[in-house]
């Protein structure tokens, strides 16, 4: 499992190596790396680490890699239109976020109207304005592909296909079943989900939202909440642990985990859990 990467391209190279040298070549070639999401956004180079990502299954052609959509990678996503959604996640007459200032939401100035089905969550990581930091910190991510912030078209022009095809790709649920787990011997099946699953909602319910990549409301708390998705929902089987990045700590409890040490800052390092033997190993 490894935590939300954020441009982090250094960290990232850094924490493989690490890995390697940990589990011993074997292990680590055969091994199933699940990254939580996040791979874009504030740190330096976006533009690397999706190209780092996109390369594994040729560096390393036995190991199994799931890759599940982050907050700011969905956004991203459904910015570039790489993501479908339905009109649930229009914006609506009046909004305004109360969450936090942000800039206007996008509009294109190209004197086309690519911003009029566009999902909400898309606009708002295209959005910019002078002086007023974008909610998703997304210029880092304009910045890397050499694409000025709100440039739609010209980072869609930058952006390699294999970028847009592992964007188009992410998951929003990994389900593990004959999972092995040395600190808890109940848990056999693990569920990977970028902010946790809401803990006052039967967990069935949300399962067949995410396994269907279903983007239907302005907000999907699973991949964007916060308080609301730390705890699991009341109807989790014992045998179940769920894990997930975004929450800006590292928690391990027996059944839940929340792995996300980095958040894409420069002074902090990005860690990867490993299993059975819940094993965290850092790089730098």
């Amino acid at each position: 499992m490894v935590g939300d990467v954020h441009g982090q391209s250094g960290k990232l190279a850094s924490l493989f190596r690490n890995l390697s040298s940990k589990l011993g070549r074997e292990r680590f070639h055969a091994a199933r790396v699940i990254f939580l999401g996040d791979l874009c956004d504030r740190g330096p180079n976006t533009s690397a680490v999706l190209s780092f990502v996109a390369g594994l299954s040729s560096t390393y052609p036995d190991m199994e890699v799931k890759l599940l959509a982050g907050n700011h990678d969905l956004a991203m996503s459904l910015f570039l239109g790489l993501v479908d959604h339905d009109s649930g996640g229009k914006v609506p007459d009046g909004w305004s976020n109360s969450r936090r200032r942000e800039p206007p939401l996008w509009v294109d100035d190209t004197g086309g109207d690519a911003h009029v089905e566009m999902h909400l969550q898309g606009r708002r990581w295209g959005g910019s304005a002078e002086g007023v930091e974008n909610a998703f910190n997304s210029e880092a991510t304009f910045m890397s592909f050499g694409v000025a912030p709100g440039d739609r078209a010209g980072l869609l022009a930058a952006m390699p296909d294999s970028h847009k095809t592992l964007l188009s790709s992410l998951e929003f649920v990994v389900e593990i079943e004959g999972v092995v787990d040395d600190h808890n011997s109940e848990v056999d099946t693990i569920l990977a989900v970028h902010a946790g699953l809401e803990s006052d909602s039967p967990l069935e319910g949300q399962m067949a939202g995410l396994r269907r990549r279903l983007v239907d409301r302005k907000w999907l708390e699973p991949l964007q909440g916060r308080s609301n998705v730390l705890a699991s929902p009341p109807d989790t089987p014992n045998n179940v642990l769920i894990v997930s990045g975004h929450h800006g700590m590292v928690k391990i409890e027996p059944n839940r985990v929340i792995l996300d040490s980095c958040g894409g800052y420069d002074d902090r390092p990005l860690a990867a859990l490993v299993f059975p033997e819940r094993l965290l190993v850092e790089g730098e």
